[in-house]
């Protein structure tokens, strides 16, 4: 008999995660602000020099100052970050609020506050120090380190400039790691509205569709047996896409399209010859994800506004395609349209459905997707009246999954 596997590493205990998670996202971060930092304090401290009374003769040069700051930022990082990753490590395997504070608020949230002070102030006490003694190393390999700039250089004075250069590094990273977690959240309250729009849709459009073809196939199961049984065929798999749909975040166009197939099908029976549909999709764009239910309440608008209020009804023609790096989708009915410009809503494209379209859309896509509205009258030719949606969707965007509960 084989021996079993030993257990995998939990995420409260296994180092390499630990490190990725607790120190590097830290590290880097500051890491990469460092030459900022160096610039802007090498040109502040040798504008305080140049305006003291006490000007040297022998002045340090602004790149002493860069070597200097360079030199400062090097070995409070090389203190901290080790002293950090122990307390850290040690906080987040023994407390699970601890983990949730580091999730939510951030790194700083992680440490209680007096635990996080005498960090503080541990690294500034060896680094300050230290950074001064290797400065001074480096000024005495290059040459630089005179008696004249022995004379006028103070451990007092270097440690007060290096206490003064990490209180402006921390309080300014914490407000942007703050400032962060707000846009994080921001995000995440959009997604979890744009989600309770969804599932509101869902509430609207199941209802309505599902009684109006109960009543069709309670009606049709004496008179026509086969088609109560094709239509009972359609409701199951249209109720199975919605339930599968409510729980993912994103799903393929062909997924979408084949629910939206079950949908047009209840409906074809519901009004017979009245509705005509047309779909195309090219092969490039079957498996380009989007959000779930993005196509059906066009549809269920172009029938039920366009196409259902005509005694003769009409054609819809659905479309997916691609233009350039966009993905389109367009849905157009020759049903009634606006009879005139005074029939048109104030803000085409505002009504719930599509509202809620936009929303989702903002939160998935940004600012990159868009969604157009255009309609002519019903006293035009059948080709030419009726309302076309356009939903054009970014195909190299990342999209922001927003999944249903």
């Amino acid at each position: 008999m084989r021996p079993s596997k030993p257990a995998m590493a939990t995420s409260a205990d296994a180092s390499p995660t630990l490190w990725r998670v607790l120190l590097w996202p830290h590290v880097r971060r500051l890491l990469g602000m460092q030459p900022f930092w160096a610039l802007a304090f090498a040109a502040f401290f040798k504008s305080m020099e140049m305006a003291s009374p006490s000007h040297s003769a022998v002045p340090f040069s602004f790149l002493h100052y860069l070597a200097g700051n360079l030199i400062g930022a090097l070995t409070t990082l090389s203190v901290a970050a080790p002293l950090w990753f122990w307390l850290a490590r040690r906080q987040w395997q023994r407390s699970e609020p601890a983990r949730l504070r580091h999730e939510q608020d951030g790194m700083y949230a992680l440490l209680p506050r007096p635990t996080l002070l005498a960090l503080a102030l541990t690294v500034y006490l060896i680094s300050a120090p230290a950074a001064y003694g290797l400065w001074i190393l480096y000024l005495d390999a290059i040459g630089a380190w005179t008696a004249e700039r022995a004379s006028q250089a103070s451990l007092l004075i270097a440690m007060i400039f290096h206490g003064f250069s990490m209180l402006v590094i921390f309080v300014v990273d914490l407000f942007r790691v703050k400032a962060q977690i707000l846009h994080r959240r921001a995000e995440q309250v959009q997604r979890l509205h744009a989600q309770a729009q969804l599932q509101r849709l869902q509430a609207q459009l199941e209802p309505h569709m599902l009684f109006n073809t109960l009543s069709n196939l309670h009606a049709r199961i004496d008179t026509q047996p086969a088609a109560a049984q094709d239509m009972l065929a359609h409701l199951i798999d249209y109720l199975r896409a919605t339930l599968s749909a409510s729980r993912v975040g994103s799903l393929a166009l062909k997924d979408d399209m084949a629910h939206v197939q079950d949908y047009l099908a209840l409906m074809q029976v519901r009004m017979g010859d009245r509705l005509k549909v047309r779909m195309d999709m090219a092969p490039e764009v079957r498996d380009v994800p989007l959000p779930p239910m993005l196509v059906q309440p066009l549809i269920e608008n172009a029938i039920k506004h366009g196409l259902d209020p005509l005694p003769e009804g009409g054609e819809l023609h659905i479309r997916a395609f691609r233009e350039n790096d966009l993905l389109t989708l367009q849905v157009r009915d020759t049903g009634r349209g606006w009879a005139s410009a005074s029939d048109a809503p104030p803000h085409p494209g505002h009504g719930f459905g599509l509202s809620c379209i936009r929303e989702r859309l903002m939160a998935s896509y940004g600012g990159a997707a868009s969604l157009h509205v255009a309609s002519a009258p019903a006293s035009g030719e059948p080709a030419s009246r009726g309302t076309t949606v356009t939903l054009r969707l970014p195909l190299r965007h990342p999209l922001v999954p927003i999944p249903s509960c």
